[in-house]
C-alpha cells in the first residue's frame, strides 16, 4: 500500500518539482551558519528514507564542502524529498541541472557506497 502511495506521489510531484524550487532569500550568510542550516534541513526532512540518507551524507561530508557546493546543496534541497532520494539512489533520472552539480555527485556515490543504517550522533 505504501508502494502505491509513493509512486502516485512521485508521478504528482514530477508534474511540479524542479530544481531550485522558490526558496527565501537569505541575503549574505556567512558559511558556518549555511551549514549548520543545512544539516538541521538534511536531519528533518520529513521522509525517513531522505533524512538516513541526507544526515549521513552530512556526517560524512558538510564539513569538507566549500561554500559553492554549499550553494548547490541549498538548491537541492529545496526540491522535494522523494526526488532527491529517487535522484540519488538512481532509481528515476535526475535532471541535467542537478546532474551537473558536484555536491549531487557527491550524494549519488555516498548512496552508492553506504548501506543507511541509522541516523549518525549529532556532532557535540
Amino acid at each position: 500500500m505504501f508502494a502505491r502511495l509513493a509512486v502516485r506521489r512521485l508521478a504528482y510531484t514530477r508534474q511540479f518539482s524542479g530544481v531550485g524550487l522558490e526558496r527565501k532569500e537569505r541575503g549574505a550568510e556567512d558559511t558556518h551558519t549555511m551549514r549548520r542550516r543545512l544539516l538541521y534541513q538534511m536531519r528533518k526532512r520529513g521522509i525517513l528514507e531522505t533524512d538516513l540518507l541526507l544526515s549521513t551524507f552530512a556526517s560524512e561530508h558538510l564539513a569538507n564542502l566549500e561554500h559553492a557546493e554549499l550553494v548547490e546543496l541549498d538548491s537541492l534541497l529545496s526540491n522535494i524529498d522523494w526526488d532527491i532520494f529517487y535522484w540519488a539512489t538512481n532509481k528515476t533520472p535526475a535532471p541535467e541541472a542537478v546532474q551537473g552539480m558536484g555536491v549531487f555527485q557527491k550524494l549519488r556515490e555516498h548512496a552508492d557506497k553506504r548501506g543507511i543504517v541509522r541516523m549518525p550522533d549529532l556532532p557535540c
